[in-house]
């Protein structure tokens, strides 16, 4: 495979996971570094060898970056994205990609249209539970879906949003988009669509602020029907007091049960068939590398990525809903 000249705008906790995850792939090379901190891009750079830039525009114009990586509050990642593919470059985005479906879908249709690749960085698409529950789903060991229930129960630290007086963007609605939901529960949406093929045709959802100290959503709760009948539950808490390893999901089918346990974990898969419980053990590789390679194959060979701007706006789709449901306080039906 041809190396890959990975340019980074965004220098924060995701884009370290990228350059972690990069050590793993001979194939690529982080040769440029952007962000709004210098002193952050800085210190990437070192850990890196990257250059830094002090601008996008900068970045964009190295002729040494063939590909970007966007890691950035979620507001700023379509405008950005759109400035990369117009420098023709291949572009890896963190979710949500945009803060609407439209907007996602008009910059997959850009990148299609300009002959690029954009990736949406949906790794638990990788993650050992998540391969396993889509293969056993595929060959009908648990039958058709019928009830699913998802669960992102989380105790976040209230340094996440931010020092008291001195909030960060996750706390502010116009840069984050939402919440919880839009953070964390959006990554098991994708999974599950991922794992089953179904989408969601119909939304009611509740949300709240209990404990989070800014304009966004910490705890929602939401009935979804998908495009065979089927039902899920979704619960989501950002502040749920000592909860651990508790985003997991559970589909029961028409002919058994299974339990997918929180994918960083190292509980095992529990798959209820034939009148017996059968637990698996499952192997956790590197989902992030795994990502990212299967990435770099789609740039240097031509094919799919493996998530891609319409997988980025069926789970926004999903998420928006929920938000227009709590606000109007009725049902909301999506088009499939």
């Amino acid at each position: 495979m041809a190396s890959v000249s990975l340019g980074v705008i965004g220098c924060g906790w995701a884009a370290s996971e990228i350059a972690r995850a990069s050590a793993a792939l001979p194939q690529m090379r982080i040769v440029a570094a952007m962000d709004a901190d210098p002193a952050r891009a800085a210190a990437f750079g070192t850990t890196t060898g990257a250059k830094t830039h002090a601008s996008v525009a900068g970045l964009l114009a190295d002729p040494a970056v063939t590909v970007c990586y966007v890691g950035l509050p979620h507001a700023l990642l379509a405008p950005t994205v759109e400035q990369a593919l117009a420098a023709g470059k291949h572009v890896l985005c963190e979710k949500p990609l945009a803060l609407d479906a439209a907007e996602a879908r008009r910059l997959g249709a850009m990148a299609e249209t300009r002959g690029l690749k954009l990736c949406v960085f949906y790794e638990l698409r990788r993650a050992g539970t998540v391969a396993l529950g889509k293969r056993l789903v595929a060959e009908g060991a648990i039958g058709e879906p019928r009830l699913i229930r998802i669960r992102t129960v989380i105790d976040k630290k209230l340094s996440y949003w931010g020092q008291p007086g001195m909030l960060n963007w996750r706390a502010s609605k116009a840069m984050a988009g939402g919440g919880v939901l839009l953070m964390n529960s959006v990554h098991q949406l994708d999974t599950l669509r991922y794992i089953t093929g179904l989408e969601v045709t119909r939304v009611m959802g509740e949300i709240g602020t209990f404990t989070a100290p800014g304009e966004v959503e910490d705890a929602a709760s939401a009935t979804l029907r998908l495009s065979n009948g089927a039902l899920v539950n979704l619960t989501a808490a950002a502040h749920s007091p000592g909860a651990l390893r508790e985003e997991t999901i559970e589909i029961d089918g028409t002919r058994g049960r299974l339990d997918l346990p929180d994918p960083f974990g190292d509980g095992p898969v529990r798959l209820y068939r034939n009148g017996a419980w059968e637990v698996i053990a499952v192997p956790r590789p590197d989902s992030h590398a795994l990502m990212l390679a299967d990435f770099l194959a789609a740039v240097a060979e031509g094919h799919s990525v493996p998530a891609g701007a319409e997988d980025a706006a069926a789970a926004l789709e999903v998420v928006n809903a929920i938000y227009r449901s709590a606000a109007e306080g009725r049902a909301i039906t999506l088009s499939t």
